[in-house]
Parts: structure tokens; C-alpha cells; sequence
């Protein structure tokens, strides 16, 4: 074969190398966006959106902003806010739920471990969290009085002062609807609290190790979570 004829053929599989080379990262970086966008609740086309506001002002105003209030502070309408508002608390809710769920297991695991030594820096964050909580997050079971009677005692001063709100979590309803219904009913404060929009009611199932009832924990703002009782 000629020189001239090596040549082409080499610039030929040199471009179909080249080419096949861009097909795989663009594959690679759309599978990529399309796992991100799923991770946020979103579709592809929001992400892409999403991906465009933070390459204009926004980026600049908020760099680092996550996908759904970077999409929520820039909706043209008030379907697109409302449904990335209620994106925005479902996702906020389910963090804070695993949050509090390893802070649980961490203190859990402390006592466990080492009984006898005291936490450098616990007391210290309690009063930071007594003097100004976030959320709070108040750890019940359904056939312990003590809690209702704590319930009733705190619910509305902690709504007073966490900045976000109060979650009761109710152990031992089996993720039961109709259990935990039943055990709201019977408790007018928290009724009240639900009523007012500034508490909710979960199961707690991820709270069963927990040894003894209630257990009251505060976000300070720092976003740590810190027991108090």
C-alpha cells in the first residue's frame, strides 16, 4: 500500500476513535445527569433547566445552591413553586430523618461503649440548642404516659421556639396508619400543633432501639443534633 494510502486509513481510525470517544462521554454524561436528576426527585428536562439557571446569575448570586430551590426561586408560575416547595419539604424531612435516626445511634453507641466518659462538648451544645433550636424532634411511644404528659407540657413552647418546627415520632404503630391515628386522636395538643402547620406526626420505627421514653432532641444552628432528654 502506498504511503499516501497508509496515511488516510490512519486519519480514518484516528477519527473513528475520536468520534467514538465523544459518543462515550456523552453517553457517560447522560446517564450520569438522568442518576442526578432521579436522585433529586427531578426530571431530566428540570435538570437540564436546573443546570442552565446555575450557569447564569443565580450561579453567581448562590453558587452551590441545590437543584430544587435553584428551580424554586427561579418558577415562572405558582404550580412550579408549589410543586417544588412540597419537593423541597419532602426531601428536607426525609434528611432530617436520617440525620436524627445516626445521631440516635451514635449516642446509643457512646453509653454503650463507653459508659463510664462523658461527651466532651455535649453540655455545651445542649445550652446552644436550649437557647435557640432549629427543630426539635420529640421521641414517643403509644402506652407511655409520661410522654403524653410531656406532650402536653412542651409542644407548645418548643413550636415557640424551633425556627422550623417540631416532629413528633411516634415508636411501636408497626408503620401502622390506623394505630397512629388512633393515638393522635386522643392527644388535643398535638392536634392542635398538627392544626397549626408547625408540627408533624411519623412513625418512628427507626427509633425502636431506643431504650427509654420520651426522648426530646434539638437541631441547633449548626445543624447538629443534640439530645436534651
Amino acid at each position: 500500500m502506498r504511503p499516501i494510502a497508509w496515511m488516510l486509513l490512519a486519519i480514518a481510525v484516528t477519527s473513528q476513535a475520536s468520534n467514538a470517544r465523544k459518543t462515550e462521554i456523552i453517553e457517560t454524561e447522560a446517564t450520569a445527569s438522568a442518576e442526578a436528576a432521579r436522585v433529586w426527585g427531578l426530571s431530566d428536562q428540570e435538570w437540564r433547566k436546573y443546570l442552565q439557571v446555575m450557569s447564569d446569575q443565580r450561579g453567581i448570586w448562590s453558587p452551590g445552591l441545590d437543584p430544587i430551590t435553584a428551580l424554586g426561586v427561579s418558577a415562572d408560575t405558582a404550580a412550579e413553586r408549589k410543586r417544588y416547595a412540597e419537593l423541597y419539604v419532602r426531601t428536607e424531612f426525609e434528611r432530617t430523618r436520617k440525620e436524627l435516626a445516626f445521631q440516635l445511634a451514635v449516642d446509643n453507641a457512646w453509653a454503650r461503649l463507653y459508659p463510664e466518659t462523658p461527651r466532651i462538648g455535649t453540655r455545651a451544645a445542649a445550652k446552644v440548642a436550649l437557647q435557640g433550636a432549629s427543630r426539635y424532634a420529640l421521641i414517643v411511644s403509644p402506652d407511655c404516659g409520661e410522654c403524653t404528659e410531656l406532650l402536653e407540657q412542651r409542644i407548645d413552647s418548643m413550636m415557640t421556639e424551633a425556627t422550623e418546627g417540631v416532629d413528633v415520632h411516634v415508636v411501636g404503630t408497626g408503620n401502622d396508619d390506623e394505630v397512629l391515628r388512633r393515638w393522635v386522636a386522643a392527644q388535643p395538643a398535638l392536634i392542635a400543633a398538627l392544626k397549626s402547620g408547625r408540627a408533624t406526626v411519623n412513625h418512628g420505627n427507626q427509633f425502636r432501639d431506643l431504650s427509654q421514653f420520651p426522648a426530646i432532641y434539638s437541631k441547633t444552628g449548626s445543624g447538629q443534633w443534640v439530645r436534651e432528654l
